[in-house]
């Protein structure tokens, strides 16, 4: 699975609904739009199947489908949108995406949830920014359910908008954010509701490519 940061919106900067998605073409990779900070080149990274590395603490060996991982009042409100498309930037419909992620309150349990991909490959979850550690940046652990197999990765965030989200109440018992890494799963594309106030929520998307 190679991951891809991208920018998906409605022409009025509306979220979308599926059936507004009909007629949505399929996103070449010469056509996706990045948040890479700070260079030119895009945030690519060829995932390992499950199993071949040591566990990680945010995985989990059983998904539970829900939409919603967490109330919109326990951190800043953002929409995760995720496109599946196969190595041929074809939409894989019913692929079942995990998500897992630390809750913005280091104490809270972890949050996490799947979804089923719609017929144009798009899976959505409301939550929040998440939480993160000294040693591990804020990012979301993704697992794709598909065909009998699991591959696993992990989506990052620009610094800047967790710097910015490292100063809100919220998430003051948090250490200071480290940077994430110089080759990460993918960077998030990441746009604010309101660009004055940022707990009036984000929407990060980003597109998932397997080369199953």
């Amino acid at each position: 699975m190679i991951i891809y940061g991208t920018y998906v919106v409605g022409d009025d900067g509306t979220k979308m609904g599926h059936e507004e998605r009909a007629g949505a073409p399929v996103l070449s990779r010469r056509n996706i739009i990045t948040l890479d900070f700070p260079g030119p080149a895009a945030a690519v990274c060829q995932l390992r199947p499950a199993g071949t590395s040591a566990p990680d603490p945010f995985t989990t060996d059983r998904f539970v489908v829900r939409r919603e991982l967490a109330p919109a009042d326990s951190g800043v409100p953002m929409m995760l949108r995720v496109r599946v498309l196969d190595a041929v930037d074809r939409p894989l419909p019913n692929a079942v995406l995990e998500i897992v992620h630390p809750a913005p309150d280091p104490a809270a349990p972890t949050l996490h949830g799947a979804q089923l991909t719609d017929p144009h490959g798009y899976a959505e979850f409301k939550t929040v920014f998440p939480g993160w550690s000294a040693d591990r940046p804020a990012g979301l652990d993704v697992t794709l359910h598909l065909a009998g197999t699991r591959d696993t990765g992990r989506f990052h965030f620009p610094a800047q908008v967790t710097a910015q989200v490292a100063a809100l109440p919220g998430y003051r018992a948090n250490p200071s954010p480290p940077p994430p890494p110089d080759q990460p799963a993918g960077i998030l594309h990441v746009v604010p509701r309101d660009r004055y106030d940022l707990t009036a929520g984000l929407l990060a998307t980003i597109n998932a490519v397997t080369d199953r």
